[in-house]
């Protein structure tokens, strides 16, 4: 075949391959997505407050909780489902002082950190091909960490002799929420998702997962985490805003 009768052939190929894909949000399907939020915090000082006993007061407490998600959207044209994993992340607190009165008896770290695996429903409000606005459901299943360390002053060691320096432990607990969202059309196939909600979850069987002695009581891997004989409990809950990214297949 001559190269006359290519070039016609190859600039059709060329042609058609160079075409680009109509984005149109109500024949897109599956999408993988990942995003991130911030917002308030109920945790408070829910983590060590009355640790030591009621009497010792602590400096600062947690007031913002953040988080990153990642998963899976299958969508329709009336409504989309959502299946993800979400780290949750309150706001980390270092140096806290335990003071007893005017006497400091030690400073502290803070940490917590949540895994959820969870589903959210998308009911959408209104559609276009470049846009949706929805109201959203979500629930999950969380598995939440707690380490707190401990670095004594000369007070705090007499007062607390032979205390371990970490406290580790864990708990679960049922999350769920919901939202106000808008989609929206960014480039080639992707798009960018705000979100507006609140949501609820409040870890209440916290358990030492590390045996040692804390604040003049020895406790056990397994045994509860308690504060004057009360369970301790820390809610998770609070509003949020959201940015996220999905990628249509």
């Amino acid at each position: 075949m001559s190269f006359k009768r290519l070039l016609p052939l190859a600039l059709i190929f060329l042609s058609a391959s160079a075409e680009a894909r109509i984005f149109d949000l109500g024949r897109e399907n599956i999408a993988a997505y990942f995003g991130f939020t911030g917002g308030t915090s109920a945790v408070g000082q829910s983590a060590f407050e009355n640790e030591a006993g009621s009497s010792v007061t602590i400096s600062n407490e947690v007031k913002y909780n953040y988080s990153g998600e990642f998963g899976v959207v299958y969508s329709t044209p009336i409504a989309s489902v959502r299946f993800g994993f979400e780290f949750l992340k309150p706001q980390s607190l270092e140096n806290l002082v335990g003071k007893n009165a005017t006497t400091d008896l030690y400073t502290e770290t803070s940490d917590i950190l949540g895994y959820i695996p969870k589903i959210t429903f998308d009911i959408n409000l209104r559609k276009t091909a470049d846009s949706r606005s929805f109201i959203s459901a979500t629930a999950g299943y969380a598995t939440v960490t707690l380490k707190n360390s401990y670095t004594l002053t000369a007070a705090g060691q007499a007062a607390y002799p032979g205390m371990d320096d970490k406290m580790e432990a864990k708990g679960t607990g049922i999350l769920y929420g919901a939202s106000l969202g808008h989609e929206s059309f960014l480039t080639d196939t992707t798009t960018m998702l705000f979100e507006f909600g609140y949501r609820k979850l409040n870890i209440e069987d916290l358990k030492y997962t590390r045996s040692g002695s804390y604040f003049g009581t020895a406790h056990n891997d397994g045994d509860a985490v308690l504060n004057n004989g009360s369970q301790r409990n820390i809610d998770l809950s609070g509003m949020f805003l959201g940015l996220s990214f999905r990628f249509y297949m």
